[in-house]
């Protein structure tokens, strides 16, 4: 292959954004990633730390427990309408901006929770939390398919996701260690801890550029060629670059709207496959996350405190799941592995569900752990991905809100499962979602691996068939 020395500059957008996608993975890119790790550390951590503090905030409060499960609730209501907003918002003034502003959001959200005097002021904060968590995730996983390497973007959403380790082993271990020793205050301390990204947001202000695909769908050529050609001098410190494979164009477009989605039948089609498969997958999910050490206490009879040490365990074991993510993300394509692990998920909830035993319960519920996470790294990589840039942040938003209509939905019906049919109940009704939801994404969702997003784009409804074509053919201008 020819390796030209000098870097090429055409004027063209789809030349930019060709260049953009022939750069060598860089320290740059590592650099991006570490920051999108603690915004995601945070943001996890924000949401986990209610349901780990619930028990002693209920002890130390006058809340009732129909309060508790309220504002539980209230933090996905503030989710689901932070996936709409943050991705309409991301679309029509960046991503770097709505990231940078919903992370300011969530941590002031926080911050109130921490010196919250009554119930309403709880409720109304874990709404406002949950938006801003809500909107930076989705907008962190657009910035991620549309700025990182296109060989390396699961490996990059597997780093990133790391955040996911620290905050749940750091949350589990705050609840198992310092909660059950401390003043009748101390559960405050652990939101205010979660306001940390009000100095996050401005280190991705100057860290971070925008997205260059952003840049280009509104038209910004200018500002994208300067990003671009800043990478490029990075790049070029370590060697020549390969020549850029022609990129297909990119309509230029204003902030696009819903009635623009609905119009976009083939884009509607993929969203309301990933929408169906990833609320089965989220339902699934918090299906065991929610239930599984209730279950522990009130169906296998184990005290608080062992209870507490098996989730403790599970967070532990579930710190390999990135690294586990790197070795075959970027390798297989990306709706199959949904599919496959998504079966294996369902293999350690059924031993969950029938085995009474310590050991098994730890190890079947590690593995679980790692399996179910690698699921969801798997969405997180695909989501993004498969929508046009003009579309992709409202488009993701749509998935992930409903999505979360899942996490919703499973406090519902994982209390009348649990009352049916015990921890059993539960944790089969987990397995067979898991199952049930992925094939239709299998089945009809478009391929991604090692493609650029406007190859993705351009196939259109094609994506899912079986035609094969090379991620490295180049598409015309």
């Amino acid at each position: 292959m020819n390796r030209p020395n000098k870097v090429v500059r055409p004027d063209k957008p789809s030349s930019i954004l060709a260049r953009l996608d022939r750069l060598p993975v860089m320290a740059s890119h590592y650099l991006w990633a570490a920051l999108l790790a603690a915004n995601l550390m945070l943001e996890y951590y924000d949401n986990a730390i209610f349901a780990y503090a619930s028990p002693t905030i209920k002890a130390h409060t006058n809340l009732s427990t129909e309060q508790i499960g309220l504002i539980s609730s209230a933090f996905f209501i503030g989710m689901i309408i932070g996936a709409l907003a943050g991705g309409r918002l991301s679309d029509k003034w960046g991503r770097r901006s709505v990231l940078v502003w919903t992370t300011v959001l969530y941590s002031l959200g926080a911050l109130a929770t921490a010196f919250a005097p009554t119930y309403e002021t709880i409720l109304a904060s874990r709404v406002v939390t949950g938006i801003g968590v809500q909107a930076a995730t989705s907008v962190l996983l657009v910035y991620i398919a549309e700025m990182f390497p296109g060989k390396a973007r699961g490996r990059f959403v597997s780093i990133v996701s790391i955040g996911f380790v620290v905050s749940g082993i750091g949350a589990a271990a705050l609840a198992m260690f310092y909660l059950p020793q401390s003043s009748t205050g101390a559960w405050r301390n652990l939101f205010l801890a979660g306001s940390v990204g009000l100095l996050i947001a401005p280190l991705a202000r100057f860290i971070l550029p925008e997205s260059v695909r952003w840049c280009v769908s509104r038209g910004r050529t200018d500002r994208a060629e300067r990003i671009v050609s800043d990478l490029e001098a990075r790049a070029l410190r370590r060697g020549p670059l390969a020549e850029p494979a022609m990129a297909a164009t990119q309509q230029q477009a204003a902030a696009p709207t819903l009635r623009d989605l609905i119009n976009d039948k083939a884009v509607l089609r993929t969203i309301a496959v990933l929408t169906l498969g990833y609320f089965g997958a989220t339902l699934a999910y918090y299906l065991f996350g929610q239930w599984g050490v209730y279950s522990l206490v009130y169906s296998l009879k184990y005290s608080e405190e062992h209870a507490y040490y098996i989730l403790f365990l599970w967070n532990v074991i579930y710190g390999v799941t990135p690294f586990v993510a790197m070795l075959f993300l970027d390798r297989y394509e990306r709706k199959s592995t949904i599919l496959v692990v998504s079966v294996l998920s369902a293999l350690p909830l059924i031993v969950l569900g029938i085995s009474g035993s310590s050991w098994v319960v730890i190890s079947a519920g590690g593995l679980a752990s790692i399996i179910t996470g690698l699921v969801v790294n798997a969405y997180y990589t695909y989501i993004p991905e498969t929508i046009p840039t003009q579309l992709r942040a409202l488009g993701s938003g749509i998935v992930i809100s409903g999505g979360r209509f899942g996490g919703a939905a499973a406090g519902v019906l994982g209390a009348a499962l649990f009352s049916a049919g015990g921890m059993a109940g539960v944790m089969l009704a987990a397995a067979a979602c898991y199952i049930v939801f992925s094939i239709p994404v299998a089945l009809f969702g478009p391929r991604t691996t090692n493609r650029s997003l406007e190859a993705v784009a351009d196939e259109g409804p094609d994506a899912a068939s079986g035609a094969r074509q090379s991620p490295d053919t180049p598409m015309a201008a």
